[in-house]
């Protein structure tokens, strides 16, 4: 080998080291959010809804006098918004801090797949339903706030919207399942974050179909057009296809045959849904010769969207998007 080639891959071996050295260095560990000048104060939730923390229990532990636009609140690295009983200075003796807090999801489950795409809804996580959240004092930076706004509708001239669009979802939770397998005499499970393991229903059988009801849907009859869409995985090494009903009407019937999966979409008529509620309903469908009757499959998750009317039917919290 002559000297100079020597040389030129030497330079250019030393350049894939310095690359992979930086792009090693610059990963994430999803712990750049802490400033290590601050103290945090932490406290955990199994449960979605509004949490208030009194001046009593901030005073308790030594915040009493922290100035209010200065609470800063995190869960899994990301700053919560807050509301507080004064915009600024110590928080009054009845003064309190608000916010919306929710129970752990499946969001930093999905790098542990070995394709996102294999993680249906990040609606559950599979390790734990307990979310933690750290408080903190921050002085310098502009801290996420709710704040009053004045809501003077009396110059307001604009029609009222008639509807808006809502997704009313089932996220199952009966069991965690396996997942993908090779059948080699018996079932041996992908050791991986692999295709079909999440919250699912339980096994679903031919001739036994699963179905889940909506109520109080509260649908505008004159709307634009209804969605289903859902998420399953078959549990057995058999050929199969799956039926998707509507109110008994078939909108959507596509193959999931042996261990694969699928996340299908369907649009339908909002007047299938004008009775106010709406039957679900999933169907295991053996396309086997002859057919299978023990086959399995299973279903993740299942969202309807529809246009609804602005009745929120006496709920204390609803959740929707404008």
């Amino acid at each position: 080998m002559q000297p100079g080639k020597f040389y030129t891959m030497k330079k250019l071996l030393t350049l894939v080291l310095l690359m992979y050295g930086t792009y090693s260095y610059a990963q994430l560990y999803n712990n750049e959010w802490i400033d290590f000048s601050k103290t945090y104060y932490k406290f955990k939730t199994n449960r979605t809804g509004l949490f208030r923390i009194p001046e009593s229990t901030l005073a308790g532990i030594g915040l009493g006098a922290v100035p209010a636009q200065q609470f800063k609140l995190w869960r899994n690295g990301q700053e919560i918004t807050l509301y507080t009983s004064v915009a600024s200075g110590a928080l009054p003796a009845n003064g309190f801090i608000e916010f919306w807090g929710e129970a752990n999801d499946g969001k930093a489950d999905k790098p542990l797949y070995r394709d996102p795409a294999y993680q249906h809804t990040d609606k559950w996580s599979l390790e734990d339903d307990t979310a933690v959240y750290f408080l903190t004092a921050d002085p310098a930076a502009l801290n996420q706030r709710f704040a009053d706004v004045p809501n003077n509708t009396a110059a307001n001239v604009l029609p009222a919207e008639p509807y808006f669009m809502y997704t009313s979802g089932r996220y199952f939770k009966e069991q965690i399942n396996a997942g993908f397998a090779a059948v080699i005499g018996e079932y041996v499970y992908s050791s991986s974050y692999d295709k079909g393991e999440f919250w699912s229903t339980t096994d679903i059988y031919p001739g036994t179909p699963r179905t889940d009801q909506q109520l109080a849907l509260f649908p505008y009859s004159s709307g634009p057009t209804a969605s289903l869409k859902f998420g399953a995985v078959g549990n057995a090494l058999n050929g199969r296809t799956i039926q998707a009903k509507v109110n008994n009407t078939i909108v959507k019937d596509t193959i999931c045959d042996y261990f694969n999966d699928i996340v299908a979409n369907s649009q339908f008529p909002a007047s299938l849904l004008n009775t106010g509620s709406a039957d679900i309903t999933f169907t295991n469908v053996s396309t086997a010769t002859p057919a299978v009757n023990n086959d399995r499959m299973v279903v993740s998750f299942y969202e309807l969207t529809y246009p609804r009317q602005f009745n929120f039917g006496a709920a204390a919290n609803f959740k929707f998007t404008l």
